[in-house]
């Protein structure tokens, strides 16, 4: 029963991985790390690539011959990862730094982020590192206390004009994209103007951005407004890497994670739908120039989580009834003579007593 489900959700797992798009890209590492450009890896090793860069404990079984850590005593102070959901890469919209790597997903949504937490906290029990962990999309999480200590207040209250030759303010999937990127830009902008500064204590950055999903999904994967919202957002990376790497004096990590996996067709609007009115949704606060512009709806409207859930669910339910009405079958048909140690057992019992 048991191999049976773990047959199953390998076989699930291995096809997400075929068929999900994904790479891993290294902006930015210090001389103390070398990473070789040929190499493959999981999604499973990446939190012990980032763990082994920072100098922290790793699985014994891990190997990747993609990353040498040439000198164990200036491992980097601080790792940035930005995990990018929807699309399958990020185009060759890249730093002439930029190392990208084919990813394999194995793991569906692995939860880096709290794997290498847990392991700062362990190597470092006294604190004092600076943990963020930021969905761009999300308002509250950029004004968390958390965050606020590390960078202060930062307030994305509308987007800035910029010119656009295929985005518009107007659709909302294209405002929603442009307001994680000022979200993201707004957090660069803290991060040059000094507020972060090294410390000698390992620090950790996390941030998902996640509106390349409904906006790839809406526009279509090839699609112009997608091609121009891959080079923004490379553009915007960069320049977050730039910032980081001053803020560290060059001792930073800095990644990107760019996977499809999540992305399932969404119900909503049609591009011919374009100029119609949205629902009556929560806006987002602000807009262009201070205005808001229709209501935008969370990329989390459906639970990314859902169809692989269901198919583990479906699978283990099938082979569950399967196995019950074997084990059913087969206890019909025993003879209790034979096959039955408690009735022989009973059966001697009972002569014995006559």
């Amino acid at each position: 029963m048991g191999i049976s489900l773990a047959l199953f959700c390998s076989l699930i797992l291995s096809v997400i991985g075929t068929n999900a798009g994904a790479e891993f890209r290294v902006l930015y590492n210090p001389p103390s790390l070398k990473f070789s450009r040929t190499a493959k890896t999981l999604e499973s090793v990446l939190k012990e690539i980032i763990s082994a860069s920072l100098g922290l404990s790793v699985d014994e079984n891990t190997e990747w011959k993609g990353l040498y850590v040439l000198d164990p005593f200036s491992t980097p102070e601080a790792a940035v990862t930005v995990f990018v959901d929807g699309v399958s890469d990020l185009g060759n919209n890249t730093g002439l730094e930029t190392k990208i790597f084919p990813l394999t997903v194995d793991e569906y949504d692995p939860n880096i982020y709290e794997a290498v937490k847990h392991r700062i906290k362990q190597r470092f029990t006294n604190g004092g590192n600076k943990l963020v962990n930021i969905k761009l999309s999300d308002q509250k999480q950029l004004k968390s206390r958390s965050v606020i200590e590390v960078f202060g207040h930062i307030i994305v209250t509308k987007v800035a004009k910029q010119p656009l030759v295929h985005l518009k303010y107007s659709v909302e999937e294209d405002y929603q994209f442009l307001y994680e990127l000022q979200a993201l830009k707004a957090i660069t902008a803290k991060v040059s103007s000094g507020v972060i500064s090294p410390d000698n204590i390992v620090d950790f950055y996390n941030f998902r951005y996640s509106s390349l999903h409904p906006l790839s999904d809406f526009h279509g994967p090839n699609s112009a407004e997608i091609e121009e919202a891959k080079l923004l957002l490379s553009n915007a990376l960069q320049e977050l890497s730039k910032a980081f790497v001053k803020a560290y004096r060059g001792s930073v990590f800095v990644t990107t994670i760019v996977t499809d996996v999540t992305h399932s067709r969404r119900v909503g609007r049609s591009p011919e739908n374009d100029g119609e009115e949205p629902s009556e949704n929560p806006a987002i606060p602000g807009g262009v120039d201070g205005k808001v512009i229709g209501s935008v709806r969370g990329s989390d409207e459906f639970d990314a989580n859902f169809s692989v859930m269901f198919n583990i669910m479906f699978w283990f339910s099938l082979v569950y009834c399967f196995s019950l009405i074997a084990i059913v079958y087969t206890v019909m048909d025993m003879d209790p003579g034979r096959d039955t140690i408690i009735y022989r057992m009973t059966n001697v019992r009972s002569k014995k007593d006559v």
